[in-house]
């Protein structure tokens, strides 16, 4: 449930040239907008580079929207892809040379070209015309497998520190098998290295230890530490008269997707509404699960790989 682009600086620069482009942009790749933009070399060489095309002809109102978007993306929807700019190759060909080595969703290029590339939408300048119009942010799935997987899976894979939120989870089939191959979509094509996963869970009377839920995932025949830096489960109390910990997310620095019913498999037709968050939520909730700020921590087991 994340859509990646790979933007060419004077794409970026025509968004800034246009003040109804400029606010499609914020909204489009807001927090609670499923697009996200791929980082292919250090953020500050991009920057300075995009500024630099910019230069001195742009009008001040101009100058001040680019600055904004380029901090904008860099605090809120930058994917860290591990990738490097060839100086060599047209930015159409960094992006062909990002997308074999990890796949992507859309090239946003200043001129138009008549190449296509599988599994890629091109999106040009001159289309700005049109705007940039609206993903939907909420999917209804079914609760098995195979449909949580597909929802999931660009939003794990992009992501580099995951936090799963399921105050009831356990080691029973029905949550365990989803959680294993949730970690598995963490790390399946994934452009991120050092991917950290968190599961936090609730305190409950006579839930198994920390430490036993996790080697309930690492001991399972199918589960595989390939692409993850760490391993946490973490079991939470709730502070008297404090925040009720009985919802159910998948939060990253890219965003959070709620989850109606919860991250369990069932075997029937149960569908579950998955909604990413807007910003002022997204910031609550981050706060209180991502930073701790909101719970005690009753216990507590990681392994490093």
């Amino acid at each position: 449930m994340l859509v990646e682009h790979l933007i060419e600086p004077n794409f970026l620069i025509n968004i800034a040239n246009s003040r109804r482009n400029y606010k499609d942009f914020l909204r489009e790749f807001s927090r609670q907008s499923p697009r996200v933009i791929g980082k292919l070399q250090k953020f500050s060489d991009f920057r300075t580079a995009t500024l630099l095309i910019q230069g001195e002809q742009a009008t001040e109102d101009e100058h001040t929207m680019l600055l904004e978007i380029l901090n904008f993306i860099e605090d809120q929807c930058l994917v860290d892809r591990n990738a490097c700019i060839d100086n060599t190759k047209s930015f159409f060909e960094n992006c062909v040379l990002a997308h074999q080595q990890c796949p992507s969703h859309v090239f946003c290029l200043n001129e138009k070209i008549n190449e296509k590339v599988d599994g890629v939408s091109l999106f040009f300048s001159g289309d700005l015309s049109d705007g940039i119009q609206t993903i939907a942010n909420q999917k209804l799935v079914q609760k098995d497998l195979i449909q949580m997987a597909e929802v999931t899976a660009d939003f794990l894979r992009l992501s580099s520190s995951v936090f799963f939120v399921d105050p009831y989870f356990s080691h029973r089939p029905n949550m365990l098998l989803p959680m294993l191959m949730f970690l598995k979509l963490c790390s399946f094509n994934s452009p991120v290295n050092d991917k950290s996963v968190t599961i936090l869970v609730r305190e409950r009377p006579a839930q198994p230890s920390a430490k036993y839920m996790l080697d309930a995932i690492t001991d399972h025949p199918t589960f595989s530490a390939n692409g993850l830096n760490s391993l946490t489960i973490i079991s939470l109390d709730e502070k008297p008269n404090g925040e009720a910990l009985h919802n159910r997310y998948i939060i990253s620095e890219l965003g959070a997707l709620l989850w109606g019913i919860g991250l369990d498999e069932r075997h029937s037709e149960v569908n579950d509404d998955v909604v990413m968050l807007n910003e002022e939520i997204f910031n609550k909730r981050f706060e209180q699960y991502c930073e701790l700020k909101a719970f005690n921590v009753a216990d507590s087991a990681t392994i490093t790989f």
